[in-house]
């Protein structure tokens, strides 16, 4: 019998179940984000609105599903699969300009912080058009928020203040090696984390369980699983390059700029991914490769927020 388990964040996949955290805490985590495809005898199904309680266990303590059925799911459970997504103003104007443009000289003198940074909230209209002062025919569009945006459909990747303290926690709790120990006032805060680097660290989060449910697949061979074909839509979503990463901002974000690219590049891959269950070797290599670039981007993650700026 086919049922949906909300599982916990830490745990679905990646480096905080390879032995790093191995104690029990709770949290509330977002339904939409944390659905998965789990067959289960012992579990209710559990499909909230908005956030629901889960607990984060170790890989020891997670149940393995007794059954798994490749039986349609409802909309609102094919719903639950999907990527959260908040809406917001289109950068651009009836006429199809962009609202707001400005110079490379003009953002950082009417703009910049004290400490450095441009950040503008999504209400703020934070996508500008940017022109290069010496050719005002080079002209850059440029997210100047701290989330991923698709400027197109005008929606951002954004978690709500208290699951992007979950997201922060939860890059803390998968240090490497070399970080074990180490204290957690070493580490930059949130606060203190550039625009890239909390962008990261939300998209790390909300793609947690995409990829957990597409690894439960693909090890239970349910290829024929009506909730594949969400999952790929939502990575061919993120994957869009109509998608625009927080502009970098400092020396440390350029490094991480590259890594998300070549990570975006593979989620566009994965979701425009044709016919799986013809082409397993092919679609399992591609997949494990995006699960272990995630990872490299957690331990990256690490070594960057434990430098100062």
């Amino acid at each position: 019998m086919r049922k949906f388990l909300v599982l916990s964040f830490a745990c679905g996949f990646l480096v905080a179940c390879g032995g790093n955290a191995s104690e029990e805490t709770n949290s509330d985590n977002e339904e939409r984000s944390h659905s998965t495809v789990r067959g289960s005898e012992e579990e209710e199904v559990t499909n909230d609105s908005n956030q629901s309680d889960s607990q984060t266990t170790t890989e020891d303590d997670e149940k393995e599903p007794t059954d798994a059925s490749d039986e349609e799911l409802s909309e609102s459970e094919l719903e639950a699969l999907r990527i959260l997504t908040v809406p917001m103003d289109s950068p651009y104007d009836e006429d199809g300009n962009m609202k707001h443009e400005h110079t490379q000289i003009e953002i950082v003198e009417d703009y910049m912080d004290d400490d450095g940074r441009i950040y503008f909230d999504l209400d703020e209209d934070p996508v500008r058009n940017i022109t290069n002062p010496e050719d005002e025919n080079i002209v850059h569009v440029t997210n100047y928020a701290d989330v991923f945006i698709n400027i197109i459909e005008a929606e951002a990747f954004q978690l709500d203040e208290e699951l992007r303290e979950e997201a922060y926690k939860f890059i803390m709790l998968s240090p490497p090696q070399e970080l074990e120990g180490k204290d957690p006032s070493e580490y930059r805060t949130w606060e203190e984390a550039s625009n890239l680097e909390r962008g990261v660290m939300q998209m790390i989060y909300l793609t947690a369980a995409p990829i957990h449910n597409i690894d439960y697949i693909v090890q239970e061979d349910l290829y024929n699983h009506d909730a594949l074909p969400i999952l790929l839509e939502e990575f061919e979503k993120l994957g869009s390059p109509m998608v625009l990463f927080p502009a970098p901002q400092t020396a440390y974000d350029m490094q991480l700029f590259e890594l998300i690219q070549d990570l975006h590049q593979m989620w566009g891959q994965l979701g425009q991914f044709e016919n799986p269950a013809e082409n397993k070797e092919e679609f399992e290599e591609l997949y494990f490769q995006v699960r272990q670039e995630t990872n490299d981007l957690i331990v990256r993650m690490n070594f960057l927020l434990s430098e100062e700026m």
